[in-house]
């Protein structure tokens, strides 16, 4: 039997239970899209897999038990790290200025005070959340050294309460002034909206759902299993997305991977896969199971490009005149 995979694959299985899908849905509208000569490049750091054994062997033994700071995704839109807190240590109080930011616990025990929000502790596979302007901090109350995974916009810019007792060093070409912040803390839904919740452990509460989804930061838990440990065909691309970056953190089970230029392969608990903007991709549930991928990346309603079909139209490229809109 095959693997139950993508959207499309689901929207097949509705068609054929009997629920119709609209009209805008149905309808298949081509483009014309961007694609680099050769699969865009990986960036230090970001990798096709990060498994937390190789985080951890880059720390000398000195260092296994302080706090220290990984980053493993950086590209246009978004950067994310796995953050461990020593026993004791906490984060400064701050703020975020314009944007979000998302956090998965997955070792020791984590006080979150977050402004509006009474004091709670997060352990492993607590996802949160900070919404702009609202005043946060981290603190490790357990008897073992924290681990969490981070991830902020790219563009994110932490400020600091006035009470402020120190300050840390200011990016090169700037210094540090004391201004009146206005608007006020950011809520954590728009109007008309409720999936954004503060916290959330995954454990206790299992499933597939949308924990953040705002303006330049979606997260959203992907679940579902397989019904065997087949590998997806090499030749099945799934799809690319021409402007950003995703990646996933590896919640439960097992995912395997097609990406475009990189030998197909299997992730297992921990792990951050990621893909550069542009290059083919396809995630598929491995092996009998639960499998759970948390995917990340800037757009709640990011364009998905798909490649046609045998059953498609498939026309030669027109011919090349002239400068596009914009360049």
């Amino acid at each position: 039997m095959k693997l139950w995979k993508s959207g499309l694959a689901m929207m097949a299985a509705l068609a054929i239970g009997g629920v119709a899908t609209t009209g805008a849905l149905a309808q298949a509208v081509f483009t014309w899209t961007p694609r680099t000569v050769a699969p865009a490049p990986y960036k230090a750091p970001n990798k096709p897999r990060t498994t937390l054994a190789e985080i951890r062997a880059k720390m000398s033994p000195a260092n296994q038990s302080k706090t220290w700071h990984q980053k493993v995704v950086s590209d246009q839109q978004l950067q994310a790290s796995w953050v461990q807190l020593a026993v004791g240590d906490q984060s400064p109080a701050m703020f975020i200025s314009d944007t979000r930011a998302a956090f998965i616990v997955w070792e020791g025990s984590i006080e979150f005070t977050i402004a509006g929000q009474a004091p709670f502790i997060a352990t492993k596979s607590s996802m949160v959340q900070v919404p702009p302007r609202t005043q946060f901090q981290m603190k490790n109350v357990g008897s073992v050294p924290s681990l969490h995974f981070e991830v902020f916009t790219a563009d994110a810019r932490i400020t600091y309460p006035q009470a402020a007792a120190t300050l840390p060093k200011p990016r090169p070409g700037f210094t540090w002034q004391l201004t009146r912040q206005d608007p006020g803390p950011e809520p954590l839904n728009p109007p008309g909206q409720t999936s954004n919740v503060t916290t959330r452990n995954f454990i206790a509460q299992p499933g597939a759902f949308e924990f953040v989804k705002a303006p330049g930061l979606f997260v959203n838990a992907i679940r579902g299993s397989a019904f065997n440990c087949n590998m997806q065909s090499p030749t099945t691309l799934g799809h690319r997305h021409i402007n950003y970056g995703e990646f996933w953190f590896i919640m439960e089970g097992q995912i395997q991977y097609n990406i475009e230029g990189v030998d197909p392969f299997v992730s297992e608990v921990g792990d951050i896969v990621y893909v550069p903007a542009g290059r083919w991709h396809s995630a598929a549930n491995y092996c009998p199971g639960n499998d759970t991928r948390v995917a990340i990346n800037p757009f709640p309603t990011g364009t998905h490009n798909w490649p046609p079909t045998a059953s498609q139209p498939n026309p030669p490229v027109p011919p090349v005149s002239g400068r596009g809109w914009l360049d």
